[in-house]
């Protein structure tokens, strides 16, 4: 097994989960590990009995909040662990899950990025990979009538019960309990190796939230990293906010610049700007409605790399 191992958690606005997250990673860990835990939007009291129970933690505070990737990427370039693990605060360690993640990583030396199955509170599976994002789905996606078939709406639900998602895979895919190579891990959880970061580089800073892993697993797949799927390492994870699909504000605008991003990045320029233009069309048309839909207008208009 690796001799350590780098943690970095990320805090937010609610630091309700982070008692919980802290107290399962010390109760379910032996790999030797050093914690990093960046609080996005400063110090507040709230912290001080964490801090004052766990000494050996790094505390980061922010001046100013940054984005997921750049909070992780600061740490990321701290490292001297040859184990990366990138955690989000709203979730619980089942078992030994970082050390069977690690362990993985250890006798696998072409895998550069490994998750964990992914549990909701009920104990019920929650999505743990993606595929790559396709035209059509990203088409999709970025007209708003995805929210209707989020992972947790009442229609996905209907089309299971019908056999719709059985039909085109769809469950197969996401929710085969086989160790796997996989396009995208979800990023609650994941596990890097410290070569594979270097050779490709961190995570890509232009948004604030979203997207951040299709486009870095796709850097390390094209780098011959593997990305795999490991469901005998089994974590709990609260937040299902994105899932919903239903964004407003900020993380509306981030959300659609993501998928633009990833687009002028790694795919033909007439699908980027075909997504471009279907954004401005359909947003401009849901602005009537709201003013949140303009500022996505704006941003995909004058977006560019």
């Amino acid at each position: 097994m690796n001799d350590s191992m780098l943690i970095s958690i990320v805090v937010h606005e609610d630091e309700r989960y982070l008692p919980g997250c802290l107290a399962s990673l010390y109760a379910h860990t032996r790999t030797p590990f050093e914690v990093y835990v960046t609080l996005n939007t400063g110090w507040r009291d709230a912290f001080q009995p964490l801090r004052d129970a766990h000494p050996d933690i790094h505390w980061i505070l922010n001046d100013a909040p940054k984005g997921f990737a750049a909070n992780h990427n600061h740490v990321l370039a701290l490292a001297q662990a040859q184990v990366i693990a990138i955690l989000n605060d709203d979730i619980t360690l089942r078992g030994g899950a970082l050390d069977t993640l690690a362990a993985y990583l250890d006798v696998n030396a072409d895998v550069g990025i490994v998750g964990p199955k992914l549990l909701n509170p009920d104990g019920t599976q929650q999505v743990s990979t993606y595929s790559d994002p396709t035209f059509l789905r990203s088409l999709y996606r970025v007209s708003g009538l995805a929210a209707l078939t989020s992972q947790q709406s009442a229609a996905r639900r209907w089309l299971q019960r019908l056999g719709i998602g059985k039909l085109v895979k769809l469950e197969s895919l996401l929710f085969n309990n086989t160790v796997r190579d996989v396009p995208i891990i979800k990023g609650a959880a994941m596990l890097a190796r410290r070569a594979a970061y270097e050779a490709v580089g961190g995570m890509d800073e232009t948004t604030r939230m979203y997207g951040e892993e299709a486009d870095w697993h796709l850097r390390m797949r094209r780098g011959g990293w593997r990305v795999v799927f490991c469901p005998d390492a089994e974590i709990t994870h609260y937040g299902q906010g994105q899932a919903a699909l239903n964004l407003r504000g900020a993380l509306l605008v981030e959300d659609r610049k993501a998928i633009l991003n990833y687009y002028l990045k790694h795919r033909p320029r007439w699908q980027a700007e075909m997504l471009r233009a279907f954004i401005i069309a359909t947003h401009s048309f849901y602005g009537l409605f709201s003013r949140d839909y303009w500022r996505v207008v704006q941003m995909a208009a004058g977006f560019r790399r």
